[in-house]
Order: C-alpha cells, then sequence, then structure tokens
C-alpha cells in the first residue's frame, strides 16, 4: 500500500468503509486520521456500506473535520435514534432528517462539495427485489440523487423506514448484501484497496437466533423473499469475506493489495443503536488511533 504515498502510473486506488449503525464512528475516526495524515486526496474513489458511506462522504468532500464530530453530538445523536419515535409509528433512526436537513446545516455547500471532488463517491445499497447490492455512483448526477443515495444506503429495514426510490429501484441498506464493500472496487479494476473496518479482527457477524431470525424474516418478507434470504444468509456471505480480507492479510504482497485497519483487539465498539456517547468517543478515537498506528507502521516498511 506504498501506492497511497508514491503512486504507481498504473494504479487505481480505493477506500472502502464499513458502517454498522453507530458503529461506524469506529471508521469514522480512521477517515479522520488519513485526513489528518495528509491522504484525504490519495483515492479515486471511496466505496462505502451504510453509515461507512457517510464517513467516506465526509471525506470526499474535504470537509471531515466538521463531519466526523457528528457522531458525538449528544443532541444530534439522541435526534437520529429515537425509539420512542416507534410508538408513534415513526422510524427508531431517522435518516430522512439527518440527511436532507441536518448536514447542508451544519456544513452548508456539503453535498455541492462532494459533487465536485477528485474522489468518486460509490454508496452501495440493497435492491428490495433481488436482494442484489448495487452502487449508485452512476445514478449521483445532483444534490438531490446524492441525497437519495446517501438515504439509500442507510435505510436499516424495520428500523429506518421505508425503502428509498432511485431511479425506479426500491433501495435498504447496503449491509444486507454488502456490509464491507470491497467487492465492488475490485470489480471497478482497484489495484490498491484500504479497508476501514468497524469490527476488530476476528471477529463474526453471528446467524441469526431461532427466534430472532423467525420473527425478522416474516417482517422482512413482506419486504421481498429475496430480502429476508439475505438477511438468514448473512453471515455466510460475511464470512466469505472475512476469508478473503484474512488471506491478504497474511499474504501482504498478494494482488491486488489490500490492507484492512481494525479496531485494537479489545477496545470501545459502540453497538448498532448505541446512544452512549462516551462509550461512541471511545469508539471514535480507537479508529483514530489504530489507522495512524497501521499507516505509521506503513510508511516504516
Amino acid at each position: 500500500m506504498a501506492a497511497l504515498r508514491e503512486r504507481p502510473a498504473d494504479a487505481r486506488i480505493a477506500l472502502v468503509v464499513e458502517g454498522g449503525g453507530m458503529r461506524g464512528a469506529v471508521s469514522g475516526g480512521m477517515a479522520l486520521a488519513l485526513d489528518e495524515l495528509g491522504l484525504r486526496d490519495a483515492f479515486d474513489a471511496a466505496y462505502g456500506s451504510s453509515a461507512g458511506t457517510l464517513n467516506a462522504m465526509w471525506l470526499v468532500s474535504g470537509r471531515v473535520r466538521e463531519g466526523i464530530p457528528t457522531w458525538i453530538d449528544p443532541r444530534l445523536v439522541h435526534e437520529l435514534i429515537n425509539p420512542r419515535r416507534l410508538l408513534r409509528g415513526g422510524p427508531v433512526v431517522d435518516i430522512h432528517t439527518l440527511v436532507e436537513d441536518r448536514y447542508e446545516q451544519l456544513a452548508p455547500g456539503l453535498f455541492q462539495d462532494v459533487l465536485s471532488a477528485s474522489t468518486e463517491l460509490h454508496p452501495l445499497a440493497t435492491v428490495v427485489e433481488t436482494a442484489e447490492s448495487v452502487d449508485l455512483h452512476e445514478e449521483i448526477r445532483d444534490e438531490h440523487t446524492l441525497r437519495l443515495a446517501l438515504r439509500a444506503t442507510a435505510t436499516l429495514p424495520l428500523l429506518a423506514g421505508p425503502p428509498v426510490a432511485v431511479d425506479g429501484r426500491r433501495l435498504i441498506d447496503a449491509g444486507v448484501s454488502a456490509a464491507i464493500p470491497f467487492r465492488a472496487a475490485l470489480e471497478d479494476g482497484a489495484t490498491h484497496v484500504l479497508v476501514l473496518r468497524s469490527r476488530r479482527h476476528g471477529e463474526r457477524v453471528t446467524p441469526p437466533g431461532r427466534l430472532s431470525g423467525v420473527l425478522t424474516g416474516r417482517a422482512l418478507r413482506r419486504l421481498s423473499p429475496a430480502v429476508e434470504r439475505a438477511f438468514l444468509t448473512r453471515a455466510d456471505r460475511e464470512h466469505a469475506d472475512e476469508e478473503f480480507l484474512d488471506e491478504h492479510r497474511d499474504e501482504p504482497y498478494r494482488a491486488p493489495a489490500i490492507l484492512a485497519i481494525h479496531p485494537p483487539p479489545g477496545s470501545p465498539v459502540p453497538d448498532r443503536l448505541e446512544r452512549d456517547i462516551d462509550l461512541v468517543k471511545a469508539g471514535l478515537e480507537a479508529g483514530r488511533d489504530a489507522a495512524h498506528a497501521a499507516l505509521r507502521r506503513l510508511g516504516e516498511t
């Protein structure tokens, strides 16, 4: 991954950012570290899943130091995640208000900065009818379609409202189909990939329990049978992704070059719906420190 500093002429360098709800604060801290290290413009494209897309957006825009602190703003976090809204038929996680209203209030001109950035933004989402992963980069034409793509990548079924319609397709959270969206980067010809992880190394997603699997599966079936199947088989797909990344971890000279940065063992990692700001801040700082350490070691090799 020396290409981050000394770029080969034929390289395509991609950033991949994992989300996971409030766990995305960890990869957000890593994105902040990239900016602090002067690597914001080192990438041809940035691929994001769910909350990871929002982190990638802030980095691509050049305004990551304004955006990442939103993870630890108590007012914003408690507005975003409010279980009491469920009693009124609303979403527990209000992605719509965050993207459509709050971001532009916090950072006027943000979306235009993303559109004019030199680094391509590739939000991933899941197509409801097929449960296939889809890259929404080509659908982004203006600020309106950018906001739609950001909402689509992070609209988690049952928690964050109905699917988002983009160019005639119903879309939901990318985590259903591509929680670690490095395969989209490889399909686009990436020769070097930096993956910002929000899980500690060795920690794997677990299959749903029998009762929760049945209940959640039935609810998701109302969206489509394909989404239900994707939910029930998600652990298998993510385990295959983890094994692929581990192969590159064990053989660092394998092509394409892939470096995954994880929060260190024992570090604090927030839950998906975490509202404890101290824990979220600790996770963000753990991600930030992990990225600084990993890239410092890389520079020493």
